[in-house]
């Protein structure tokens, strides 16, 4: 509540310090307020706007197909019923625009105005409905109110969010949400889609589109202010991203986030969570994105039926704070970790990563399928982890074994025990991709026994054998002892040598 008053009092602010200036077109009285039905003709338009207009509680504003409304520089506060239903062929459009030469109407760069639909005195905005509109330069600013708003597009290049929401129980759908990259970027700041500061909206079949190469762009924000409890469902985030770029972003409040489309481009980050609420996330496919789902802080997530294909990272989970169930999803093909991080970790495809599991925390990892990750199915933190009925590709000990990095290889780690394991396909996780490889049992020089709590010596392909060790120390002890014995028997020779020669001299001297 407080950020979107922030919101509404700068733009109030910048929009009174601004002049005004005639034009040819049909004109507003400044600070109308409608106090009765009223709509607006497509006869009428452009509708431009020379003060702020105001539809009082009870009263309809209706806006024909086609009327162009022109805020300029203010805004339209809706206590009232808005209604203002466009088609595909005859839009409605919402602009700000300012008359300049010649009473041409020209958009002005990072001129931003807003539509709010207030809930203040008790108003409801009961039955508004935007539909088949376009804005540019204009933002929703819902307070505590419920309206619909439809296929509409939002061309944004400027650094204010298209909507907010702040309480009541809208309804955003099928709507095109369209970044320029190059003009947010000239706020020196991010811009979020769509902030969610309160109240329970259904924001369902949208689109994010554009370019947000801007600094920390977000599609979805539900803020820490108040909290919201928002159903989030089949929404598309597809544009060109930069490494910053979020989309869903949750800091506080529970919200629903099921069935959308995460299309990376390799740097978004499909979902992060930074709150201490309990969020379930699930029958969403995350492609090619930096991290599919970031858990930060005390983050409490339920992950299940999702589908990570082909990112970086599958689940990062940065903090050890963090609680996570990871059940049932498809993990497929990330080029570094499929899940970095723990929790409870079950009926899972964990396939054709570079590693599997990464560090997971103490906890249980059962009935997965975790097979065709190129270099670990699981790398081992300081924590022994219960690894037992998993299906590994094989039903081979040693090549399972040395698939794990654990305490056999670094003393300092933790065990992974994974015994007994699974003879065929986890029946209860997804399918395991067709093109994953058929793991071949590799015999090793010395037979593995199952991991221990002791480090276990594992020698190279290129290790002698025992006999031939042996063969080496006591060659090695044949040499050094024929040594010692040419030695001693030079220094004897040597001595008798210096003996003689002076008792030769002795005995030349007494004759």
């Amino acid at each position: 509540m407080k950020r979107l008053a922030c919101i509404i009092l700068i733009a109030t602010i910048l929009v009174s310090g601004l002049f005004f200036v005639e034009n040819a077109y049909a004109q507003i009285p400044a600070g109308i307020t409608i106090s009765s039905n009223e709509e607006w003709t497509i006869s009428q338009s452009p509708v431009n706007f020379n003060g702020t207009v105001t539809v009082a509680s009870g009263v309809t504003l209706t806006i024909d197909p086609g009327v162009t409304v022109n805020l300029g520089m203010y805004s339209l506060l809706v206590y009232g019923t808005l209604i203002a239903q466009g088609n595909s062929s005859s839009q409605i459009a919402f602009a700000a625009t300012v008359n300049v030469n010649s009473g041409n109407l020209t958009l002005q760069n990072n001129l931003v105005v807003p539509i709010i639909f207030s809930s203040l005195n008790g108003a409801t905005s009961s039955g508004s409905i935007i539909q088949n509109a376009v804005f540019d330069g204009v933002y929703l600013a819902i307070d505590g109110a419920s309206p619909e708003i439809d296929s509409c597009l939002f061309n944004f290049a400027t650094g204010v969010s298209p909507i907010s929401i702040d309480g009541g129980s809208p309804v955003i759908s099928n709507n095109t949400i369209d970044f320029n990259g190059q003009s947010i970027q000239g706020f020196g700041s991010g811009v979020d889609g769509i902030n969610v500061f309160g109240g329970s909206p259904l924001i369902t079949s949208n689109q994010f589109e554009g370019d947000f190469l801007g600094y920390s762009n977000i599609g979805i924000y539900v803020s820490s202010e108040v909290s919201g409890t928002p159903i989030i469902n089949n929404n598309s985030f597809a544009a060109q991203y930069s490494n910053s770029s979020e989309g869903i972003s949750v800091v506080s409040g529970s919200p629903q986030i099921t069935n959308n489309q995460f299309e990376g481009g390799g740097y978004l980050t499909g979902i992060i969570d930074s709150s201490s609420s309990y969020i379930t996330i699930s029958n969403n496919t995350f492609s090619n994105c930096l991290s599919g789902i970031t858990a930060q802080a005390q983050s409490t997530l339920t992950v299940q039926a999702n589908s990570f294909l082909g990112g970086t990272d599958g689940i990062d989970i940065t903090s050890e704070a963090a609680s996570l169930t990871i059940t049932d999803n498809l993990i497929d093909s990330n080029s570094l970790y499929g899940i970095n991080g723990g929790g409870s970790i079950t009926s899972n495809t964990i396939s054709n990563n570079q590693i599997g599991i990464h560090n997971p925390s103490s906890g249980v990892i059962s009935y997965n399928n975790i097979v065709g990750n190129t270099e670990n199915s699981i790398t081992a933190t300081v924590d022994n982890i219960d690894a037992a009925n998993n299906w590994w590709g094989t039903t081979d000990t040693a090549t399972i074994n040395r698939t794990i990095y654990d305490s056999k290889i670094d003393y300092h780690l933790g065990t992974v025990t994974f015994t007994p394991f699974l003879t065929q396909p986890s029946t209860s996780a997804p399918t395991i991709p067709s093109y994953t490889p058929t793991i071949t049992p590799v015999p090793l020089p010395v037979p593995l026994s199952t991991p221990t709590d002791e480090p276990v010596s594992m020698p190279s392909q290129d290790s002698p054998s025992f006999v031939n060790q042996v063969g080496t120390v006591l060659n090695l002890n044949v040499i050094t002892t024929a040594t010692a014995i040419v030695l001693v028997l030079v220094w004897v020779i040597l001595i008798l040598g210096y003996a003689a020669k002076r008792g030769i001299s002795k005995y030349r001297e007494e004759s």
